[in-house]
């Protein structure tokens, strides 16, 4: 039997219409700090496919709060989120790092999920989205921690490199 390769949840990401109230709300009531807003990098930082084709610059933001065993990723995506017909606010993905993205893939096909349909490269790793709703309530993100520095030099000059990681 192929599993996720982990059992340790990294974060729940979650939408949110209203970054800076919600975050706000969390950190007062987990008793924390009010994490930083960052505007997510755009596809020139952060090369990221969607269905086999390059991802627009968006002007996401998004604040992490740490907890004791697991982050909360709160998300303020913009128009084209609720455009794109891919879902509305509250929880969007749960993310796990795994240490192969395939077998995690081979995983969630098991359980009767279809192929990833969202791929994103960042200096320090990987992540894959695969709408599992069906199988599983909600989308699953895996990620793994790879040194992606020469992979996306590599996207800018050919993006349809990507196909061979889905």
């Amino acid at each position: 039997m192929t599993t996720l390769g982990t059992s340790r949840l990294f974060h729940i990401a979650i939408n949110v219409p209203n970054l800076d109230q919600v975050v706000e709300n969390w950190a007062n009531l987990l008793g924390v700090p009010v994490p930083e807003i960052i505007q997510v990098p755009g596809p020139d930082k952060v090369p990221s496919y969607s269905f086999g084709h390059a991802d627009p610059p968006n002007s996401c933001r998004l604040a992490v709060i740490e907890l004791d065993n697991a982050l909360i990723e709160l998300v303020e995506p913009d128009e084209s989120w609720e455009a794109s017909g891919r879902g509305g606010w509250g929880v969007k993905h749960l993310s796990f790092v795994v240490p192969d993205r395939r077998q995690a893939q081979d995983a969630l096909a098991a359980v009767g999920a279809p192929p990833a349909y969202h791929i994103g490269y960042y200096p320090g790793g990987t992540y894959a989205f695969t709408n599992a709703t069906r199988q599983l309530g909600v989308e699953i993100n895996v990620k793994t921690d790879d040194d992606n520095r020469a992979k996306i030099e590599a996207l800018r000059a050919d993006p349809d490199l990507h196909l061979a990681d889905l």
